[in-house]
C-alpha cells in the first residue's frame, strides 16, 4: 500500500522503489518499518486508531560536490511538501479492505544523512501513517 502510494510521487527519479531493502548504488529508494506500539487510541467497542511509523530512505551520490548534496536536501524538502499537500487534499494511502481507513500521513523529521560512505550516502525522512481500524478487522 505505501509502496504503491509513493510510486505515484513525481519527485522520484527512475530509481528502484523497494520495501525494507536499500541497495548500495544510487539512486534507490526504500520504505522501512519502524518498531513502535501500534495502538494510538482504543475505543470502548474495540476499534482503534493505529499508527504506522516508517522511514522513507534513499541511496544518493554524496561527497565533496556541494551542489549535489544540496540537490538531495532539496529533494527531501520537496518530498515533505508533497506528503503534506497530499494529506491536506485527503489523498492518503488506501487499504484493500473495508475495515481500515487512513486518517493522516505526517512527516515527523526533516530529511537527513543517516549513513555516509566516500561516494554515496543513505538519506532518510521519518513519517507516520495514522489509521482507523474497525473492531471487526481480522
Amino acid at each position: 500500500m505505501l509502496r504503491d502510494y509513493f510510486a505515484e510521487c513525481s519527485l522520484l527519479q527512475d530509481g528502484k522503489l523497494n520495501f525494507d531493502y536499500l541497495g548500495i548504488e544510487p539512486v534507490e529508494y526504500t520504505i522501512e518499518t519502524v518498531p513502535t506500539e501500534p495502538i494510538f487510541k482504543c475505543y470502548v467497542d474495540g476499534s482503534t486508531i493505529r499508527q504506522y511509523p516508517f522511514v522513507f530512505a534513499s541511496r544518493e551520490s554524496f561527497g565533496a560536490d556541494v551542489w549535489g548534496n544540496i540537490d538531495t536536501a532539496d529533494f527531501y524538502e520537496r518530498l515533505s511538501t508533497w506528503v503534506e499537500t497530499q494529506s491536506n487534499l485527503r489523498n492518503l494511502p488506501q487499504f484493500e479492505d473495508d475495515f481500515r481507513q487512513s486518517l493522516s500521513l505526517e512527516v515527523t523529521s526533516s530529511g537527513y544523512v543517516f549513513q555516509e560512505d566516500t561516494d554515496n550516502a543513505r538519506y532518510q525522512i521519518q513519517l507516520v501513517l495514522k489509521y482507523y481500524q474497525d473492531r471487526r478487522y481480522k
